[in-house]
């Protein structure tokens, strides 16, 4: 039988490889030299899942079942929320981008959210709230951790090749290249000492595999928003 150490690289494995991490959108935004416009359109939809991220994980933390799960999660937890203040928070940093942008507090407080960016949002509160937590904690951990890197390195390239935003703007997502190889090796931690029997593991994968299928919607819903249905 695989060590869980061994299923555990064949899911990172897996995740690499999904559609959703390597999307058309992601390929396309890379490449075209997008234009102001069309950053704006990407960055306000984005900006609805930056600023929910922090309640999935309030809404896990307390379902994780033994005490040291709990605190290494909470590790995670405080880098996201800016651990001393607000202002360093994830959410704030975004809006940084986003002033860069030249969008306002009530250009971004006022966003018609896509169907497919409601629908992310929906299922990972929902999922975090009440479904089985192995099943959150692989969507909120490897999930999301281990394969933003990857998807945030197309978007850098693309905001770079824009020449809109400086690189202090840019902070949100190039942390996140770095940071999030460190969060996916702490929920690596946390997931490992529940891989031991194989409904577990179909479980974690399952809430995986779900997450990174919302993503893939997100991603044609700002497909389709930001380069037309075409």
């Amino acid at each position: 039988m695989l060590l869980p150490v061994n299923h555990l690289t064949a899911l990172e494995e897996e995740i690499a490889t999904h559609p959703a991490v390597h999307h058309p959108f992601l390929r396309r935004f890379s490449e075209s030299k997008p234009t102001l416009r069309q950053v704006q359109l990407f960055g306000l939809q984005h900006y609805q899942l930056v600023k929910v991220f922090i309640t999935y994980m309030t809404n896990l933390l307390p379902r994780l079942p033994d005490p040291d799960a709990a605190q290494l999660f909470r590790t995670v937890f405080d880098d996201e929320f800016g651990q001393h203040t607000i202002f360093n928070s994830h959410p704030a940093m975004y809006r940084t981008f986003l002033k860069a942008l030249g969008l306002d507090d009530a250009e971004w407080g006022r966003v018609a959210l896509l169907p497919e960016t409601s629908a992310f949002i929906d299922f990972h509160l929902e999922l975090t709230r009440s479904g089985h937590f192995l099943a959150a904690l692989g969507a909120i951990g490897p999930g999301h951790e281990y394969s933003i890197p990857t998807m945030f390195t197309y978007l850098v390239d693309g905001l770079r090749a824009t020449g809109f935003v400086s690189e202090e703007a840019l902070a949100y997502f190039t942390l996140h290249i770095l940071e999030d190889k460190e969060h996916a090796k702490i929920f690596n931690e946390l997931i490992v000492r529940y891989m031991g029997d194989e409904p577990s593991r179909n479980i974690i994968r399952e809430g995986v595999l779900q997450s990174l299928n919302a993503r893939g919607r997100f991603w044609d819903g700002v497909q389709r928003a930001v380069y037309g249905s075409r």
